[in-house]
């Protein structure tokens, strides 16, 4: 069955380090990225939105953000509506990141995080989420996103799974490293010698990566361009799995634009299921088992 997992990658206040290395007067896109009241903002507009349509989803939080807007972020915990998973504690990448970003005259150069940052990252913010939102992790969603994922890195695989993950979602980027990624399917990293570590590819176009190509007042393109995907998706019988930003929603107007909306509802009218991330890992798990 065409499978549609929405994800909402949340990080105002956790990405200045890695904005810092491109952002200027001529790049005010991401503004809102560095601001916690982008969280409070996005989230209850999210939140809002999902509680109207009955449509599950994942907030895959930053550590830093859940302290700087932890207010925003208590109310998610209360609701089996919503899935809560982590995205770092910083925002630190696992692999190199090269990105211009449009208006941008100079490409940043992220570097790889030393493997001990990473473990003290994904501990700590594990265990954040456990103490403050009373939510387990299972599931990873790494800052950028990578063409082929953690592919031939069981290094880094070892990371993810030494703290507890069962499932990571990382393979975000085309083979030109940018956007629209191809239609890869959820695998288990079996070839590095962890096959109960489940991948879910985020396909499509990441909403701040499109955002930047065609503006961000563009949401109501952008809403037509999610239609299309999921048509191919029906076609196909593919999983989409999503990622967007609260932070995009504010910059890129979901209020007054709905593409956000249009997605779920234009999903709903194809016969598309839509579910957490968290809850198809359990499925799959359960179905390999089975």
């Amino acid at each position: 069955m065409a499978t549609l997992l929405i994800g909402y990658d949340t990080e105002s206040a956790a990405v200045g380090e890695g904005l810092a290395r491109f952002i200027g007067p001529d790049v005010p896109q991401y503004r809102f990225a560095l601001d916690p009241e982008s969280t409070r903002r996005g989230v209850d507009l999210l939140a809002k939105l999902h509680r109207e349509l009955e449509a599950p989803c994942t907030f895959f939080l930053c550590g830093r953000t859940l302290l700087h807007a932890l207010d925003a972020l208590e109310p998610l915990a209360a609701s089996d509506l919503f899935d809560i998973q982590q995205h770092t504690y910083s925002h630190v990448v696992f692999r190199d990141v090269r990105y211009r970003p449009a208006g941008g005259e100079v490409e940043a150069v992220l570097p790889e995080t030393p493997h001990v940052a990473l473990r003290e990252e994904l501990e700590l913010t594990s265990d954040l989420i456990r103490r403050y939102l009373g939510r387990e992790c299972v599931g990873l969603r790494t800052p950028f996103g990578y063409y082929r994922g953690l592919r031939d890195r069981p290094d880094l695989l070892q990371i993810v799974a030494d703290s507890g993950h069962r499932y990571v979602t990382s393979w975000g980027r085309n083979e030109q490293n940018g956007n629209p990624t191809p239609w890869v399917q959820p695998f288990a990293y079996a070839e590095e010698g962890f096959p109960d570590l489940l991948e879910i590819p985020f396909q499509f176009w990441l909403d701040g990566v499109w955002f930047d190509a065609h503006g961000y007042g563009e949401g109501r393109a952008f809403r037509d361009a999610l239609r299309g995907a999921i048509d191919e998706v029906v076609e196909q019988d593919l999983v989409f799995a999503t990622a967007f930003h609260e932070w995009c929603a504010i910059a890129a107007d979901e209020e007054g634009t709905g593409w956000i909306r249009g997605l779920l509802e234009y999903a709903r009218e194809r016969g598309v299921e839509i579910t957490t991330y968290t809850d198809y890992w359990a499925r799959h798990s359960a179905g390999k088992e089975g």
